[in-house]
């Protein structure tokens, strides 16, 4: 098991690796060029919605389509056998060995093969096995494990790979591509005719006619599952779907998530041994492909983990590998620090508490940021940052957790606290801001001070009721923005209540992994929303939004009757048509709008920003996609300060290339980490959340930041 202090180590390890950091960049960047460009040709939402009802079928009958397979596949002429164990496994397969006295294996990539630790079992035995797909061959021969699922080598650049089969070949190998593969391809020929043996996985299974579904780029799949006289196959008991319908769906899904292509090269559907009725119409068994086709049903904790309603979701999973791709916190560290010690990235995570254990797993998960890109992209929906949360709420807080979540929970303490520090604090802040402070999370900021103010609505009207829920951030560093809304309410002729007893949204410590302390705070806000009873409630940050409208009623069902009054400041004022009107030859000035992760991957709010800063005489601008994270995330940046300021080096390159000096953005989150990196650069930068932009406009009211 590793350790968390272990990981942290690896982690800055990580971020100080030229060619990791290259190898990375050049992945993410030529899987989202391609996924972009093709997203635009093919129904992808209706390939999603498809996808997901077809997972969550199949996963709820998985022993009666299990059991389906396994009698038609046996009609075709193929060995089931069932698996509960990694080590059941790897004995069926040591038997089938011994028996067809086999010396040589050839293998296609496998990462249920990587979870048994098929070749380190094998070779122990004293088994030559040969990894045939390129990157599967590439991590053999460097002696590591695959950093990612469907690339393997994707932590190596090409000259890295070159320097590697150069020094295994004992020959100079240029770092092309091109002339890899090719020599790849005359390297590896030779062990597929000479093979014994062929094993590999499935990607799916389909039930109605036993037949297994192989999905690969490079033909090698198809050589090791048709050339060797025996192939073994493993395949996991998530994977089995009811029709051939199902199959191809699930397949266009995969593959286009995956890479980016509309189908790959080779897609095999294999049922029972190769046959041949061409003399005389009587069947004979093993003619150009195998004779013998022996399925392995491989377990291990997926079937017990269907029954549970928290969990069942990570079945769900294609072992696409899109969602690596696209999150801030792989593209900086990589697989083999960034997910389990099998299987990569988040959703490694939740596979090594299915396959391993919670235990194992749990301190994994404070390497998350919780931005929701994953789940934005996932093909059939896993909700990867909410079942990591469950996780690290199964493990619950570490004593340090428990106390910083309580002084969230506990109003009259963080007032408190907050009120001692913003004293304390005048010995070392100027203008606004800390001087240097000898903390790693503050490193290379200056942080915003404490700014204190209590101020209540203007005045009453006569409108809807509007209850404003400000969130800690706004409330402690940021009230020019609480004035702002009440400002605009108010213009607008809302009646905005502001009650005294509103707490926490809560975000802190379910990040802390304490769900009880949610659950309390979820209540006192609650119970302030049935005594004021509004018609609308206004959130300024898009985590407490979330918090509110998607997060408590889960923990209380009954207070899902508020979830349709819920709405984001700007979503609300744009949605409900309270945009001023410009005119036509108003000179409109130009300003960077940083998305907020959770604006535009949980609520789904792009638009709404941009149609306000319109409004108010802005020209938005935005970065050329992807958008990048700006590195504060809440808790995650206490607890990785290294990672976030690389996501902040990520996005200040975005900030510079852009040439502009105003900025703005939707969430006190965002926004304290902007001021606090942007501080350093000059004066001359001004950032502000769009509430203040749109008072501004609506009031002619003039603030500072």
């Amino acid at each position: 098991m590793f350790s968390r202090s272990k990981q942290k180590k690896k982690a800055r390890k990580a971020l100080k690796d030229s060619n990791l950091q290259k190898a990375l960049e050049r992945a993410s960047s030529h899987h989202f060029e391609k996924f972009d460009k093709t997203k635009k040709q093919i129904p992808w939402d209706e390939y999603k919605e498809k996808a997901i009802a077809i997972r969550e079928d199949c996963i709820k009958r998985l022993p009666e389509l299990i059991q389906r397979f396994s009698d038609e596949a046996k009609k075709a002429g193929a060995n089931i056998y069932q698996a509960s164990t990694p080590t059941e496994a790897l004995t069926l397969i040591e038997k089938i060995l011994n028996d067809k006295k086999a010396k040589l294996i050839v293998k296609s990539k496998s990462m249920v093969s990587e979870e048994i630790r098929l070749n380190s079992f094998l070779e122990k035995k004293g088994y030559k096995v040969v990894e045939t797909d390129l990157g599967e061959w590439i991590v053999q021969l460097a002696k590591e494990r695959p950093s990612h699922m469907t690339a393997p080598a994707l932590h190596k650049t090409k000259e890295e790979v070159a320097e590697l089969l150069s020094r295994h070949l004992q020959k100079n190998v240029p770092s092309d591509p091109k002339e890899i593969a090719k020599l790849a391809r005359e390297e590896l020929k030779k062990f597929f005719i000479e093979a014994d043996i062929g094993i590999s996985g499935a990607n799916l299974a389909v039930a109605e006619s036993g037949t297994l579904v192989i999905v690969s780029n490079e033909g090698n799949a198809r050589l090791v599952t048709s050339l060797p006289p025996i192939h073994i196959a493993i395949i996991t008991t998530e994977k089995f779907v009811e029709t051939l319908e199902q199959a191809t769906t699930l397949i266009k899904t995969l593959i286009f998530a995956s890479s980016g292509n509309k189908l790959t090269a080779y897609v095999s559907f294999i049922t029972g041994p190769s046959r041949t009725t061409d003399i005389e119409k009587e069947l004979v068994i093993g003619v150009h492909g195998p004779q013998e086709v022996h399925i392995i049903i491989l377990d291990n904790g997926r079937l017990e983990i269907s029954r549970d309603k928290n969990l069942d979701k990570i079945l769900y999973c294609l072992k696409c590998g899109g969602c690596m791709l696209v999150c801030p916190v792989f593209q900086a560290l990589g697989g083999h620090v960034y997910g389990g010690p099998v299987y990569s990235g988040g959703i490694g995570i939740l596979l090594t508490a299915m396959t391993r254990s919670i235990k194992e797993s749990a301190h994994l998960v404070d390497f998350c940021a919780d931005c929701k890109k994953c789940e934005e992209f996932c093909p059939v929906g896993i909700p990867t940052g909410e079942l990591l949360l469950y996780l690290k709420s199964k493990k619950g807080p570490k004593l340090w957790e428990k106390t910083l979540s309580n002084l969230f929970r506990n109003k009259s303490l963080s007032e408190t606290g907050a009120r001692l520090i913003s004293i304390l604090q005048k010995f070392w802040q100027k203008d606004g801001y800390l001087k240097k402070l000898p903390f790693s999370w503050a490193k290379g900021k200056s942080l915003p001070a404490f700014n204190i103010k209590k101020t209540k609505p203007t005045e009453e009207n006569k409108g809807a009721k509007i209850f404003f829920f400000e969130g800690c951030l706004a409330k402690f560093f940021f009230p020019e923005i609480r004035e702002s809304v009440f400002s605009s309410l108010s213009h607008l002729g809302f009646d905005v209540v502001y009650p005294s007893d509103q707490v926490c949204c809560g975000a802190p410590s379910l990040h802390l992994g304490h769900k009880k302390d949610v659950q309390k705070i979820a209540l006192k806000n609650i119970k302030s929303f049935e005594r004021e009873d509004p018609d609308f409630i206004l959130t300024i940050c898009p985590t407490g939004n979330s918090m509110l409208k998607k997060t408590y009623p889960n923990l209380v069902p009954e207070s899902s009757c508020w979830s349709e009054r819920i709405f984001d400041f700007t979503e609300f004022i744009v949605k409900k048509g309270y945009l001023p009107k410009t005119e036509i030859s108003t000179k409109k000035k130009d300003i960077f709008y940083h998305y907020p992760c959770h604006y535009l991957n949980d609520l789904k709010l792009r638009e709404e920003p941009k149609k306000l800063l319109s409004a108010v005489g802005f020209n938005p601008k935005e970065e050329d996609e992807p958008f990048t994270c700006c590195g504060f995330c809440g808790v995650f940046s206490l607890k990785n300060p290294e990672v976030s300021a690389h996501l902040w080096k990520k996005k200040s390159q975005k900030i510079s290339k852009s040439n502009l000096s105003l900025f703005a953005t939707d969430c006190p989150g965002c926004l304290f980490q902007l001021r606090a990196n942007l501080k350093n650069e000059g004066d001359s930068f001004k950032v502000f959340h769009t509430a203040e932009l749109f008072a501004k406009k609506v009031t002619q009211i003039n603030f500072k930041t």
